[in-house]
């Protein structure tokens, strides 16, 4: 009886070893690293470091590009490793009644720990990234966004839109003007209004998160209606894509722009006026 026990103690001796050497053969610290190279979600970040810890290895941490493919790849690399050191260790516990506690004890409470950390930081591994823009911010559905752009004069404006949530990923609701006129006696051009929807690119930065007491359903809402409404008129001074934008979010149309376009003005008509 006593050989038989020290025979199932070697095979489960061996069987640790066999899972230590798996679990440390590059293959999770190059996967990790693989992650952490293309993604800036932190909570992504997070647990790939604790991950690393877990088995005392060192990742590499420079970021280099957004790849979620390549996320998917290595999470499913990731999991299909740790799936053949879990066999292994059912095997393991199918030799335990075998064998004196003393002898294994501490390597199996240990391992399983390992696995147990392990396969619960792959499942939160399991997650749709987080968005940010150029500036590091993470984007959300409602969130007002602006983008730096030039007027047909090449003075330097930004241009507000609306972060919104389509069956085909991140969007853009903006309102613009196509040909535009300007009235007699008028420095102020003036145009007829039109909302598109444009792919949400990184460009795009965040001005404001959509408030918490603000539900998102409320934006989608009013956006509806104000594409339902025929023949809006666009003014950069009294209702511009940031009006807009900023009636979408907040309920109410306003501009941060307005005096600067307005010291414009007032100094243009200045000029003119000393011309004269």
């Amino acid at each position: 009886m006593a050989k038989r026990s020290k025979f199932y103690q070697a095979q489960i001796l061996y069987l640790f070893a066999e899972i230590q050497n798996h679990l440390h053969n590059g293959t999770i610290r190059h996967e990790l690293t693989q992650m952490m190279r293309h993604t800036t979600d932190q909570e992504i970040l997070d647990i790939c470091n604790r991950a690393a810890e877990c088995l005392d290895i060192e990742i590499e941490t420079t970021f280099f590009k957004l790849n979620e493919d390549q996320l998917t790849r290595s999470l499913k690399i990731l999991v299909n490793h740790l799936k053949w050191a879990k066999e292994r260790f059912d095997q393991v516990i199918q030799l335990v009644p075998e064998c004196d506690p003393k002898w294994i004890d501490s390597p199996l409470k240990a391992t399983e720990l390992q696995l147990l950390y392990l396969s619960n930081y792959f499942t939160l591994l399991d997650k749709v990234p987080d968005i940010r823009d150029i500036e590091g911010e993470v984007i959300r559905v409602g969130d007002l966004i602006a983008i730096p752009c030039e007027d047909n004069t090449g003075r330097d404006y930004e241009h507000y839109g609306v972060l919104i949530s389509t069956s085909k990923g991140f969007r853009v609701a903006h309102f613009f003007t196509g040909a535009t006129i300007k009235p007699r006696n008028s420095l102020v051009e003036k145009g007829f209004g039109y909302i598109q929807e444009v792919i949400y690119q990184p460009d795009w930065a965040v001005k404001k998160h959509l408030s918490s007491t603000i539900p998102y359903y409320q934006v989608e809402q009013r956006i509806r209606e104000s594409k339902k409404a025929d023949n809006r008129i666009w003014n950069k001074l009294t209702y511009n894509c940031e009006h807009w934008a900023r009636e979408m979010v907040d309920g109410q149309p306003s501009c941060t722009q307005l005096e600067k376009w307005r010291e414009e003005i007032r100094s243009q008509k200045k000029s003119e006026h000393s011309v004269k």
